[in-house]
């Protein structure tokens, strides 16, 4: 049986469901891809609100390790609140975020250790 056979098998509301949730999950990451991109370079600015960025992301990578008080949020700009949303929203695709940018694993882990010292 092929795949398009199995998927004619299923009911149509739950097909349309699934067709549903890819349309988000797609939305998700055409927004926040670029949120996290700003963020990137946000917590790279050495500006007062890097670090926030910076802990933000981290809570994300490994929230049990860098849990994230939501308070720092109020620290940020309007555009950068705006990003974290996008992201978290990309956050719930499943997918880890540092995947998302070219050498990820490694930009991130060198946030962890610059953090680990403050």
């Amino acid at each position: 049986m092929h795949m398009t056979d199995k998927t004619a098998m299923l009911p149509g509301s739950f097909l349309l469901f699934l067709e549903q949730e890819e349309k988000r999950t797609q939305q998700r990451e055409s927004s926040g891809v670029p949120a996290l991109k700003i963020l990137i370079n946000a917590a790279h600015s050495g500006g007062g609100q890097a670090r926030h960025v910076r802990r933000f992301l981290l809570g994300l990578y490994n929230a049990s390790h860098w849990p994230f008080e939501l308070d720092r949020l109020r620290t940020l700009d309007a555009d950068l609140q705006q990003a974290a949303l996008e992201v978290l929203a990309l956050d719930w695709n499943g997918r880890e975020v540092h995947t998302y940018v070219s050498g990820g694993d490694e930009l991130f882990h060198s946030w962890w250790v610059l953090e680990s010292r403050t």
